[in-house]
């Protein structure tokens, strides 16, 4: 299969960098993947990012010039998560392909790292597009604010857009905008899943029901 990973920042990566821990329960799940399938990693910034975005803010820069420093901080992600797994860093929406295999992160202002994913998906026409997050799929509402918030357990692409529209997802960080008009134009086949425990993403490639599928 091809494959598309998007290593989310809320797992991932703290105010102080990478969570050392979390890699190392990820990384022996992503060399097993990888030695059977196409796979093209997106990986997220987090709090890290988030944090020294808001205080360059408060210097006064510009908004574009703001969103190419979170692109070069989103690059040592990149760097350092492909020089762990010994697999290319992508650093231009040129640089994919139907053949590409590699790890992505930021690309140009206005795209977020969910974007980047899905239009990698688009790209090498993944099978299968994967989320991994800090919540067990989507909800109709936030379910870290309400405690009533139901899971979807599928969406269809038709509901994907519509939640688009009326910017549910959006509102608790789960896909941007275009993300999801990028996995419904092209009707890419997504999961939402927890990424805490990596080892349910091989359940998933394995036809393990996990998160939320969009289909």
């Amino acid at each position: 299969m091809k494959i598309v990973l998007k290593i989310g920042g809320s797992v991932s990566i703290s105010e102080d960098g990478p969570v050392e821990a979390y890699f190392r329960k990820l990384l022996p799940v992503i060399r097993q993947i990888k030695t059977r399938h196409r796979l093209v990693l997106c990986i997220g910034g987090g709090k890290f990012i988030r944090k020294y975005y808001k205080s360059i803010e408060k210097l006064g820069l510009k908004k574009e010039e703001m969103e190419w420093i979170a692109i070069e901080l989103l690059r040592v992600n990149v760097r350092f998560l492909s020089s762990l797994l010994n697999m290319k860093p992508l650093y231009r929406l040129e640089e994919i392909s139907t053949k590409t295999t590699g790890v992505i992160g930021g690309i140009k202002p206005g795209r977020s790292t969910d974007a980047n994913a899905a239009y990698c998906a688009a790209k090498i026409k993944a099978d299968l597009l994967v989320k991994l997050t800090s919540v067990d799929g989507i909800y109709d509402k936030d379910p870290r604010k309400h405690k009533d918030a139901r899971k979807l357990e599928t969406l269809s692409f038709a509901d994907l857009k519509n939640f688009s529209q009326s910017g549910k997802p959006g509102s608790y960080g789960i896909l941007d905008r275009l993300a999801i008009e990028t996995i419904t134009k092209h009707k890419i086949k997504t999961v939402v899943m927890n990424g805490g425990n990596p080892k349910n993403i091989i359940k998933l490639i394995n036809g393990e029901k996990i998160g939320t599928l969009v289909h």
